[in-house]
């Protein structure tokens, strides 16, 4: 997907429509209960690809994350999105830039923490997906943290639902993303080493998006307890053998080598 796409996506008034408030915030406290478990002490330097949920969804992550006095950073490809970010949290704005992650404007061993929720799996190939996992793991100090998530190439949803989104040139293109065993081989060739992993998001994807949005047309605000109740059986699934299967994003923690070189 080209920057000027994802400019025209940062322009629009409501570009989050899809995501009803009540799946954006079920989001938000899965991946902030993720987060919280594998980090073990509060990291100095942070940074997060990806400002989106910051800029429109009630999905964000980054404000109240982590105290004040740390260094945050966020990056986004498209100025427009970063530019809606830092006028929504202000006290963020001064660590906000424009930034692909195949070219990294920061230097090596720059961060302690990355954390990247579904920005790679948005390219097309394989290739750019590499190249891009290798400079996140370049900015990573020795021992530092990288929790990424991923589409779950697994789930039977997805690849439908990717084919969708390219028939219908969607501004949200779903690209490449590795099946997990392939993820950590790629981990491990870029310097860094699997600590743990979960699946998470267990709405079927596409169906559950169109189901909450037919509720919400249909009975308005009365929508909410219905919705709650779709959710809480949805939820279940994470608890069944199956959850590889129906979970819409994979998620790694990762930490850097000491002494890794690209070249070793």
């Amino acid at each position: 997907m080209g920057d000027g796409t994802w400019e025209q996506v940062g322009e629009r008034e409501r570009p989050s429509w899809y995501l009803i408030p009540e799946v954006a915030r079920q989001k938000r406290e899965v991946h902030l209960r993720l987060i919280r478990r594998w980090i073990n002490s509060t990291p100095q330097r942070i940074l997060k690809t990806d400002l989106f949920e910051e800029a429109f969804g009630e999905d964000h992550l980054l404000a109240g994350l982590f105290p004040s006095d740390r260094c945050v950073c966020g990056c986004d490809t498209a100025f427009s999105i970063a530019r809606a970010a830092a006028h929504r949290f202000p006290e963020l704005a001064s660590g906000l830039v424009v930034m692909d992650v195949r070219r990294p404007a920061f230097r090596e061993n720059s961060f302690d923490l990355i954390i990247s929720t579904s920005t790679l799996d948005h390219f097309a190939t394989r290739e750019e997906f590499v190249a891009s996992l290798a400079e996140l793991a370049r900015l990573l100090r020795p021992g530092g943290r990288l929790i990424l998530t991923l589409d779950n190439p697994w789930n039977p949803l997805l690849a439908p639902l990717r084919w969708y989104t390219r028939w219908r040139r969607s501004p949200y293109p779903l690209g490449y993303s590795p099946f997990f065993a392939t993820l950590c081989k790629d981990l491990r060739a870029v310097g860094l080493v699997v600590e743990d992993h979960a699946w998470l998001i267990h709405n079927p994807r596409g169906l559950s998006t169109a189901a909450f949005l037919g509720l919400r047309r249909l009975l308005e605000r009365r929508a909410e307890r219905p919705i709650a109740l779709l959710l809480a059986v949805f939820n279940l699934l994470g608890h069944l053998p199956t959850r590889r299967f129906t979970s819409c994003f994979q998620a790694v923690s990762a930490t850097k080598r000491s002494g890794f070189s690209p070249a070793g």
